[in-house]
């Protein structure tokens, strides 16, 4: 490592941390770098002094480490949706594997390298079902530039299933101006509009929408909504997964990729087949329109569901009712999860020891109360699904205090292209 005739350092990266970024060292300090690579030596420009490390910005590659490549996407040097196409295939997944087991070595306190499972293959491109779009004075539409506000307008996006490219792209060049646009698919051709913008402007979106009365707008379009208001069509989705119709509104949370929720279903599945006894409880914790509770169901005899989003609350419930052979098992409660495991009522929905808990959090995890809470209530079985390998090891540490084993560890692809990790980990009672 040298020190260059100007403000730059030449530094060999050693690995990826959370987040994406390259690290490196240099006079013992610690130094992060975006867009790097594994094995990449590189000349940075520190850009950011913290205590006890350096942000810097790659200026050049001076030898590529064994996995780079020349990413796929013409916007990648610039779009923020993306952060590991210069990576290769394998590449990609050893650096979110390597991300995963030292998270839970430093965070958690844990090596699981013994129960770390291999990832289940998935496309790497046209996957994500979803896309949140920023308006370009150009009157493109586009994602956020890489560490700016500014919108990099986008022609395409790679990682975007169909029917993107091919409908809802030039689709959106007919639209009037607006600010924001949320695309949603089901996977089946059909999708749904959420607009952003100026209120002035829905009564000439609503004019636009009128004219079409015989057939939808665009093929496929199932409804367009403006500031969260109906302006055509309906306001929600049927998606299926594992052989379950799910109804998600356009607010819902669901997973952007279908292809590996199934795959995350099926997995689910298998370990309760394998080491938890049909019949009995589930408690589908952060249940969203209710993924696990419905493909769950038959394994189980009274199931608790409980999330705080009144959107997907809503769905959850006419997934429910729509589902004759299993509404009458299913209670379903609105609420923040540490406060309903505090409820007596909610604890008493179902017997607790003999129970499996599935908990899908958001990325700040589960937090103490909750933790606490299920290691006083004890449930047998905890199917923990995380966005966040920080707080996933984090609180996996603090149940293996409580007396659980981690007994198996699966990264799911659900974010190829991406430093993004989405982690099951399944864990027993001791």
């Amino acid at each position: 490592m040298e020190q260059g005739n100007d403000k730059t350092i030449e530094l060999t990266i050693d690995k990826l941390v959370t987040g994406g970024k390259g690290l490196g060292r240099h006079d013992g300090q610690a130094i992060f770098v975006p867009m790097a690579a594994p094995g990449d030596k590189v000349r940075v420009e520190p850009a950011l002094s913290k205590k006890g490390y350096q942000e810097a910005r790659l200026v050049e590659i001076l030898e590529p480490g064994p996995g780079r490549r020349e990413a796929p996407c013409p916007y990648y040097n610039e779009c923020g949706g993306c952060d590991l196409q210069h990576l290769d295939d394998n590449a990609q997944q050893q650096a979110r594997r390597d991300i995963l087991l030292d998270c839970f070595t430093r965070l958690g306190k844990l090596d699981v390298s013994e129960a770390l499972l291999d990832a289940d293959e998935a496309p790497a491109l046209g996957y994500r079902n979803k896309i949140r779009l920023s308006a370009h004075p150009t009157g493109l539409y586009g994602m956020k530039k890489r560490g700016s506000h500014d919108v990099v307008p986008l022609e395409n996006c790679l990682v975007m299933a169909d029917p993107y490219a091919e409908i809802i792209q030039p689709y959106l060049r007919m639209l009037p101006p607006v600010e924001q646009i949320v695309a949603r698919m089901d996977g089946q051709g059909g999708w749904l509009l959420s607009l952003y913008g100026p209120p002035a402007r829905a009564k000439v979106l609503k004019k636009i929408l009128g004219e079409q009365v015989d057939q939808a707008p665009a093929p496929g379009l199932q409804g367009v909504q403006y500031n969260n208001r109906p302006m055509w069509g309906r306001m929600y989705l049927v998606i299926e997964v594992a052989g379950h119709k799910f109804r998600v509104s356009h607010q819902s949370f669901f997973q952007n990729n279908l292809g590996v929720a199934e795959q995350a279903v099926a997995t689910v599945r298998a370990w309760l087949e394998s080491d938890h006894p049909s019949g009995g409880d589930l408690a589908d914790l952060y249940g969203g329109v209710g993924l696990f509770t419905l493909t769950l169901s038959d394994r189980f005899d009274r199931i608790l569901y409980v999330d705080s989003d009144s959107s997907a609350v809503l769905d959850a419930r006419e997934n429910r009712r729509r589902d004759a052979a299993i509404r009458d098992k299913i209670t379903v409660h609105q609420g923040e999860v540490d406060k309903a495991l505090a409820d007596p009522e909610v604890k008493e929905a179902i017997s607790w020891p003999d129970a499996c808990v599935v908990v899908d959090p958001p990325r700040t995890g589960l937090g103490k109360p909750v933790l606490a809470s299920l290691g006083e209530l004890k449930p047998k079985t905890i199917i923990y699904m995380s966005c966040d390998p920080a707080t996933l090891a984090r609180d996996c540490g603090t149940l293996t205090q409580a007396g659980y084993q981690v007994k198996r560890v699966k990264p799911l692809p659900m974010f190829p292209q991406t430093s993004h990790l989405e982690t099951l980990v399944h864990l027993a009672r001791d």
